[in-house]
């Protein structure tokens, strides 16, 4: 495991995760709510996801904080992660820049499907981080069409600095997650109306027991 995430597993959780394991998340979550009463057919749907997306990204990381990004690509035939991508362009990286691990997945339905996997790692701060375009590009990765960005892979944000791992999935949603209640707790505040209303009773739960 990069050294880099062995440190964030080490500083903020009780142990490392598995050596295949590609979903991170930690015990304390909220899932949230990109698409609200919208549907993609609604005028202004991709604004309005993109708007909420960037709102939590910006609650989320300071300029200043230090992050650990970690992208991934199942492998079929070829053995690497193009470094030509939509992602790295945007942050304006090459390969001497990242670190790769491969993952061989078992069939776990909880995760990703059986197979190779490729991992990417690059450490920045949160300045850095071309975050208004990623997040658009991530919420149209159903969306595929000429001339607009997707990013095909899984990218999650680790926050070195304030112990919390953020991860927008589509234009669904996305979830935030820490060890530590005092961490997601202005996010279960600030953003309560946004919470998905379907872990709502599990994400009240993990505040009201903590």
């Amino acid at each position: 495991m990069p050294s880099s995430l062995t440190h964030f597993f080490q500083q903020h959780a009780t142990s490392p995760p598995s050596s295949y394991l590609l979903s991170y998340h930690l015990p304390v979550w909220i899932r949230f709510d990109l698409q609200g009463a919208l549907s993609p057919d609604d005028a202004g749907y991709f604004l309005q996801v993109e708007h909420r997306a960037i709102a939590l990204f910006e609650a989320a990381f300071a300029p200043t904080d230090e992050v650990l990004l970690v992208y991934q690509e199942p492998r079929y035939k070829r053995s690497r992660i193009r470094t030509r991508n939509y992602l790295f362009r945007q942050l304006g990286i090459g390969k001497s820049d990242l670190t790769f691990r491969k993952s061989w997945v078992p069939n776990n339905a909880a995760t990703y499907h059986e197979g190779h996997w490729i991992q990417a790692f690059f450490s920045t701060t949160a300045a850095r981080i071309p975050h208004r375009a990623l997040l658009a590009a991530i919420s149209r990765l159903d969306f595929p069409a000429p001339g607009r960005p997707t990013i095909r892979g899984p990218l999650y944000f680790f926050n070195q600095t304030r112990g919390l791992i953020f991860y927008m999935y589509d234009d669904r949603g996305l979830v935030i997650s820490s060890t530590s209640p005092e961490t997601v707790w202005p996010f279960y505040q600030n953003y309560n109306d946004w919470i998905l209303d379907y872990d709502r009773r599990k994400i009240d739960e993990l505040f009201i027991n903590s």
